[in-house]
């Protein structure tokens, strides 16, 4: 049983990883809200800009 789950696991993690690199980056940003919902950002958006100027201040402290 720990095998499967270990396989699982480490299955899961290299999934997770090629599946991020494959996918270019697209310039916009969804937001998903514990109610379900969700708002998606596109590039050039006043509130994209906004919201990466403030991530990356929080980054920087």
């Amino acid at each position: 049983m720990r095998r499967l789950l270990s396989l699982a696991v480490i299955g899961s993690a290299v999934w997770w990883l090629l599946g991020r690199r494959s996918k270019p980056s697209t310039g916009r940003v969804t937001i998903g809200y514990v109610d379900g919902s969700s708002v998606t950002l596109e590039a050039g958006s006043p509130e994209l800009d906004r919201l990466t100027a403030i991530a990356a201040e929080a980054a920087a402290s």
